[in-house]
């Protein structure tokens, strides 16, 4: 191969480094809007939950929190999302997934959350009797992020005799 070949090969390979680099970049800064996860992902009632309505994805929204701030998938989790996709082996509606107090508490400290909830006194299920051997409750025991929030954890065994948040109000009836 001549010395003018290799020139140009070597120009290719570094344009083509710097425009790769240049789009992953957009890309990894394009993936944290939620409009970038619902062109691959079947999640319309989970986006529209984040950029509108009363769920606290909404807030989280509003608070300038993106899909990553919470979901943070692996590699692998990645890959099998894309085959999933690809394949179109995906459940319609997106099931509802857990979450885990860290992915919480990472934000919200607890001693905050306490003192911001204590005035409902016996009641307040961050401290007391909620809270068996030291251990929180877990979060999404009362909290939903992109799906309604369910009372009937907190009205089993009390009778609601202080304010709820309206979006709590509307499913006051909705089933375990």
């Amino acid at each position: 191969m001549s010395e003018k070949r290799i020139y140009i090969l070597i120009g290719l390979v570094v344009v083509a480094a710097i425009v790769g680099f240049f789009a992953f970049h957009q890309v990894e800064k394009a993936s944290h809007k939620a409009g970038f996860c619902i062109m691959c992902h079947n999640m319309q009632p989970e986006y529209d939950s984040f950029v509108k309505g009363d769920m606290l994805a909404k807030k989280h929204n509003d608070a300038n929190v993106t899909c990553h701030g919470c979901h943070v998938p692996t590699i692998g989790e990645q890959l099998n999302e894309l085959k999933m996709y690809a394949t179109g082996n995906f459940e319609i509606p997106t099931p509802q997934r857990g979450f885990t107090n860290e992915q919480c508490t990472g934000c919200h400290k607890v001693d905050e959350i306490r003192k911001k909830t204590s005035h409902y006194g016996k009641s307040n299920p961050h401290e007391g009797a909620h809270n068996k051997d030291n251990e929180m409750l877990q979060c999404q025991s009362c909290h939903a992020v992109h799906h309604p929030q369910k009372l009937n954890t907190c009205t089993s065994c009390h009778p609601i005799d202080w304010k709820v948040n309206s979006s709590w109000k509307m499913h006051l009836l909705d089933k375990k």
